[in-house]
């Protein structure tokens, strides 16, 4: 694999500070948007073997890694706003969007609203095709939704959860790479760099977000990058994921899909050489199609 290392930068003239990695290349450019609690260096494996075909950039988030964390702002609509922000900074026009997870439900908004940055558009590990709320109207109970306390307790223990589904490759890159989002307490004990309270403004912002009426606005090629477990107890899981990828595909039918048989959610750790194939042959479609 090429040892194509990035540069840390932070952008000065956006509304917060924001620290990014950039992959020196050419265009198009790539944008890389990380998921829930974790940060830009999630996507560093994959990103560098788009380097140096391509000018890449992954950023923290608000709240994430090393970018600022004001107490406020994590709907999708002011996240958008944090890229369009750095996108004007670095110059990055017409380029693939690709969002993880949560990310890509960023990546979506991004390209939605501000359709001049993105020519392309890769939504990886999620569907977006409904709501997240009860159909009931109830509100979640979003603090059952966060990790269990007991995976802080040492590097060990979270390296074990945080690494789930990626024992077939991990090693001391991918280590480094899982750590970076977190922070070594002096007792050995592990906290993330986002708090409590941001993330769950965030997953009520994720309950809220109706993924179908934003996909059927959209003007670019879109496609799904999307793992199957192998795993005998997740078979249920596959069938709705693909159903959900089914109902998406019904509203942007010129979409493509790229499913990874055997692949952990982390497609981007667990399978970085096969999506970065997956990512530079939708780019180089002819008009998408």
């Amino acid at each position: 694999m090429r040892d194509t290392k990035p540069l840390t930068r932070y952008a000065t003239q956006t509304d917060l500070r924001m620290r990014y990695l950039e992959w020196d290349g050419s265009d198009p450019p790539v944008l890389l948007i990380h998921g829930l609690t974790v940060c830009a260096e999630y996507w560093s494996l994959t990103a560098r073997l788009l380097a140096p075909e391509h000018r890449v950039i992954a950023m923290d988030l608000r709240g994430h890694g090393q970018s600022e964390k004001p107490d406020s702002g994590y709907d999708y609509p002011t996240l958008a706003q944090d890229l369009e922000q750095l996108c004007a900074e670095t110059g990055v026009e017409g380029a693939l969007v690709a969002g993880h997870s949560w990310g890509a439900g960023v990546a979506l908004i991004l390209a939605a609203s501000h359709p001049q940055r993105a020519s392309h558009l890769a939504l990886v590990e999620e569907g977006l095709g409904r709501r997240r709320k009860p159909p009931d109207g109830s509100t979640p109970d979003y603090a059952q939704r966060m990790a269990p306390p007991e995976i802080y307790r040492t590097r060990e223990t979270y390296l074990r959860a945080a690494g789930a589904g990626l024992g077939d490759v991990m090693g001391p890159e991918i280590e480094d790479v899982l750590m970076a989002s977190v922070t070594v307490n002096p007792d050995g004990s592990i906290s993330e760099c986002l708090s409590k309270e941001n993330q769950i403004q965030i997953l009520q912002a994720m309950g809220e977000l109706n993924g179908q009426e934003v996909l059927a606005t959209l003007r670019v090629p879109l496609l799904f990058a999307a793992a199957l477990s192998s795993r005998p107890d997740r078979l249920e899981w596959n069938e709705r994921k693909q159903e959900g990828v089914r109902r998406a595909q019904w509203l942007v039918p010129s979409s493509r899909v790229h499913w990874f048989p055997n692949a952990a959610h982390d497609i981007q750790l667990h399978r970085p050489e096969e999506l970065a194939q997956a990512l530079e042959a939708f780019i180089h479609r002819q008009g998408g199609e």
